[in-house]
């Protein structure tokens, strides 16, 4: 154990000593680029202000002076107010700020303004004079384009001269002289800079010392991890698969649910058949009776037989149409379509308005949702049946006068909203939390199955991606549905 020690001290010692030889190298060469690319970024900064000021100068004349050489010549009044303007930018930064133009006559220049703070450092309006490095001033004339050189040896101070240009031509050219003080200071804090490294270096291989007593004891715990976390990886195996088998449980046991349900409502929905049927089975016997004894009389009217005909026709095609709703009702919906909230809740109505209406209970619709969403139509309808039988029970259960049920669709923001209200009174508050638990009724074993509003629940939050809940109001409950609407609300045209 005690060689095994000693030998990773040494491989540590040697690797440290040199990734630190490595890392003063990589620093130094480091630090030469940075001060490089600092005191260039700098300067860069330092021009786009400049640049800035130009731009902003010559902005500022050609909106108010449209041509300022021309205009200065003919307002001599004003030479003192624009001077003050120049001076104005003039800041610690910025030793001179004038404005020039180029003797046509001559290789001098003359100046037409000048932002000297003070009168008596500023040239007299025209007056003609020779810059010292004269080939960069001829440059921007040439080239048209701004030139920056600098003006003196140690080269504190760099001008900037900006042209500007008329019908093509050089009008006149802004002269800046900025200072490149701010580099220097760049490069004294970089010294500072160099100092803390060496400072932080000592750090460094005090904090290396330190971990070498750490680093041997730290096998030992990485070993222990690797056991440890082998035990944690089999144990996540493990439960992995449970937890996959008890979701696959879960999902068998709602598809029972759901079938469970769906066979309770096509038990409604074959008495809904059977009422809807009779009245119109009754108007077939009755026109075949009166067929019948008319031929037995001998009495048969053309006329009268081709209306009775017709009669039947229309009759047929009423059970046909009936027949073909109940059957899109449990065909299974394989793909999500865009389909019309209010036209679903009209589906619905056409189902079981003949039910609700021999029992006398009156159907109120405020239909107003514009939009379309994207799901299983018969999912959603398989709710709305759900709740509308619902709210017909608990009205013909506690036998209330005048009873109704209303149902209405609107949109708020981005949610369209459904809502299912009777006038039965409302959900007992002592019961209010069960009524989405599965297998929890109020109605007898034969009447109630328990799985009505938990597989709505189920259904329009698994496969609606909605929200459903219940509120009691001044006459009764209202069952309440969100859906959000995909991509704003999609209208029919």
């Amino acid at each position: 154990m005690k060689k095994v020690s000693y030998r990773l001290t040494l491989i540590i010692l040697f690797l440290s000593t040199a990734l630190i030889a490595g890392f003063g190298f990589i620093y130094y060469v480091n630090f030469m680029s940075i001060k490089t690319e600092l005191k260039n970024k700098t300067f860069r900064y330092l021009l786009e202000e400049v640049q800035d000021i130009a731009k902003n100068i010559e902005y500022y004349n050609r909106r108010e002076y449209k041509d300022l050489k021309r205009y200065l010549f003919l307002h001599p009044d004003e030479r003192e107010k624009y001077n003050l303007f120049l001076s104005s930018f003039i800041t610690h930064n910025y030793k001179n700020l004038f404005i020039v133009y180029k003797d046509k006559n001559s290789k001098f220049f003359r100046a037409i303004a000048d932002g000297a703070k003070d009168p008596k450092d500023r040239f007299n309006f025209n007056e003609k004079f020779e810059p010292k490095k004269i080939k960069a001033w001829e440059k921007v004339l040439k080239e048209k384009k701004p030139v920056v050189y600098s003006t003196d040896i140690k080269g504190i101070w760099t001008t900037y001269l900006y042209p500007v240009l008329k019908d093509g031509k050089v009008d006149y050219i802004i002269v800046i002289d900025f200072s490149k003080l701010p580099l220097e200071l760049i490069e004294n804090n970089l010294l500072i800079l160099k100092k803390l490294f060496v400072n932080f270096m000592f750090v460094v291989l005090i904090i290396i010392a330190v971990l070498f007593v750490f680093i041997y004891y730290d096998i030992k715990r990485q070993k222990e991890m690797q056991r440890l976390l082998r035990k944690i990886h089999n144990f996540n195996i493990t439960l992995q698969k449970k937890v996959e088998e008890e979701v696959r449980k879960s999902r068998e046991k709602d598809k029972q649910l759901i079938m469970q349900s769906r066979l309770a409502l096509m038990g409604e929905l074959l008495s809904m058949i059977a009422h809807q049927w009779r009245q119109p089975l009754n108007v077939l016997g009755s026109i075949v009776s009166n067929l019948e004894f008319n031929l037995k009389l001998g009495d048969m009217d053309e006329n009268e037989l081709k209306s009775s005909l017709h009669k039947m026709k229309d009759t047929i095609k009423y059970l046909s149409n009936t027949i073909e709703d109940f059957r899109k009702f449990y065909r299974e919906d394989k793909v999500k379509e865009e389909i019309d909230i209010n036209s679903t809740v009209g589906e619905i109505l056409n189902i079981i308005r003949p039910s609700l209406e021999n029992k006398n209970i009156k159907i109120i619709t405020d239909l107003k949702c514009p939009c379309k969403i994207k799901l299983r139509k018969n999912e959603l309808k398989q709710v709305l049946l759900n709740l509308v039988k619902n709210a017909e029970d608990v009205l013909m259960e506690r036998k209330i006068d005048n009873p109704a049920i209303e149902i209405r669709t609107f949109k708020e923001g981005n949610i369209c909203v459904i809502e299912v209200k009777d006038n039965a009174g409302g959900v007992d508050l002592k019961i209010k939390d069960k009524i989405f638990e599965p297998y929890f009724t109020t109605k007898d074993e034969k009447n109630g199955t328990g799985l009505g509003l938990y597989m709505s629940k189920v259904i329009v939050e698994k496969k609606l991606n909605g929200h459903i809940y219940e509120y009691n109001d001044n006459e009764g409950a209202v069952f309440r549905i969100e859906l959000e609407v995909d991509h704003g609300c999609k209208r029919d045209n």
